[in-house]
């Protein structure tokens, strides 16, 4: 769970920074390339560990033990400082309740928006 958080933390803050520069006004694109690049980046972090779910176990070992599987997100150091702990559950699911938060809320806003600038209908 740690590499799949970590993985996913680093669109999460620069979508999250975009979003405040831009005061959070930001579009559907930004809406629908957040929780996309989310997952690809949580999905990169665990390739290193792909190959044990396949029983590949010698190829798992090889890239456990290389530093090299860094590149998946910092996989090889994470591995070897982590600890189980809740933090990271509760991480993860803060980031996808503040998603579907930021979702509301600008599709709430543009709603608003477009209201007060539609013509006026007539019967």
């Amino acid at each position: 769970m740690n590499q799949i958080v970590m993985g996913a933390s680093i669109p999460f803050v620069l979508a999250a920074l975009i979003y405040l520069a831009r005061r959070g006004r930001v579009g559907p694109g930004w809406l629908v390339a957040t929780p996309i690049a989310m997952i690809l980046c949580a999905v990169w972090a665990v390739i290193p560990d792909i190959p044990r779910l396949l029983g590949m176990h010698e190829l798992y070992m090889k890239m456990a033990h290389d530093p090299r599987s860094d590149i998946f997100m910092w996989h090889y150091t994470i591995d070897r400082f982590e600890k189980d702990s809740p933090l990271f559950l509760i991480g993860f699911t803060t980031m996808a309740l503040s998603l579907i938060v930021t979702a509301w809320r600008v599709l709430h806003r543009r709603e608003l928006e477009s209201r007060t600038h539609a013509p006026p209908t007539h019967p």
